[in-house]
């Protein structure tokens, strides 16, 4: 398992950031040598335009068109919706990325503010199976 985060200035559509933070997930598991990546969005437009095979006509084309070459690197991609309100320890990552001014990387563990909301969000998942 791991976490980053990134800051992006002048980022204004949620859509975009989005998109942006799915293709920045899949080149973090690429460069620490994941094959099968999981990545769980709260944006379930972003899901079903990343899911599809046709091609892309929006503005997040040259987004979408960069995550399918990076998918071409894994051995398996799959896409899971989490709500929003189910899913607090990215909500708690996205609040670090706007504090720290340069990418942060954990594989394997943690901040101490985040281990807390995984554990609680993995708690809430297990309840729902």
């Amino acid at each position: 398992m791991g976490a980053c985060i990134y800051s992006y200035a002048e980022v204004t559509d949620a859509f975009v950031a989005e998109a942006r933070a799915c293709e920045r997930a899949l080149l973090f598991a690429i460069n620490i040598g994941f094959r099968r990546v999981l990545l769980e969005r709260d944006s379930l437009t972003i899901i079903k335009k990343l899911s599809i095979v046709k091609e892309d006509r929006s503005i997040l084309r040259p987004i979408s068109q960069n995550i399918r070459i990076l998918k071409g690197y894994l051995e398996e991609v799959n896409y899971h919706f989490d709500p929003r309100n189910a899913n607090w320890a990215a909500h708690a990552l996205v609040l670090e990325g706007r504090r720290q001014f340069s990418p942060c990387f954990w594989v394997e563990k943690a901040l101490g503010s985040v281990k807390i909301l995984v554990v609680d969000d993995w708690l809430d998942w297990s309840r729902q199976r």
